[in-house]
């Protein structure tokens, strides 16, 4: 029993200084607009661009991701985390959906998707979530979770996610049947 908490106590000091380390790395953007979801069903969303106020994430270097009409479930993060503070499909929303944009963006091979690597997507997710829990009114989220979403965006089935070319495009405003359930929209900057 002694062996175990000793060993579970280096890898916590591990992960927590890798998380130290990589979170002052990470340099914050600017995040603004909306973001709307729509229930289709369970696990299973809409994310429909703002048209006033678009969902926007301006990088340091100044690139601009502005996300498109796609599906999503919001963190792909394994059901049973979800009971862990800080570990929420939706906790860190706006990231989320920036880091799905840039997959979407590969899997439909979008114009500007050569541009991304999924190195480059996992860093980017973790300058959204910083650029969040740096904001006075979001209380959520730590070092230790930014940097294990990090990993987990660079980790196997993540990659294998990345090079699927998996493309499944939204339906049409004319679709029949994308009518949403529900809709739920969060506003972010000014």
């Amino acid at each position: 029993m002694r062996m175990k908490f000793c060993v579970v106590s280096a890898i916590c000091l591990v992960v927590s200084g890798c998380a130290s380390a990589h979170y002052n790395n990470v340099i914050p953007g600017e995040l603004n607009g909306k973001v709307r979801v729509e229930w289709m069903e369970p696990d299973r969303f809409l994310f429909t661009p703002n048209e006033d106020e678009p969902l926007t994430f301006v990088r340091h270097n100044g690139t601009e991701i502005r996300p498109g009409l796609m599906y999503t479930d919001g963190g792909s993060i394994p059901r049973p985390l979800w009971v862990l503070k800080n570990y929420s499909p939706w906790g860190f929303g706006p990231a989320f959906i920036v880091h799905d944009w840039l997959f979407v963006m590969q899997d439909c091979q979008l114009p500007g998707a050569d541009q991304w690597t999924i190195e480059e997507v996992a860093m980017v997710m973790s300058e959204v979530m910083k650029s969040m829990m740096e904001s006075p009114k979001f209380d959520y989220g730590n070092k230790s979770t930014v940097y294990l979403m990090y990993r987990a965006v660079q980790s196997k089935p993540a990659q294998i996610a990345w090079s699927d070319h998996d493309c499944e495009a939204p339906p049409g405003p004319a679709a029949d049947d994308w009518r949403p359930t529900r809709t739920f929209e969060v506003s972010f900057g000014e």
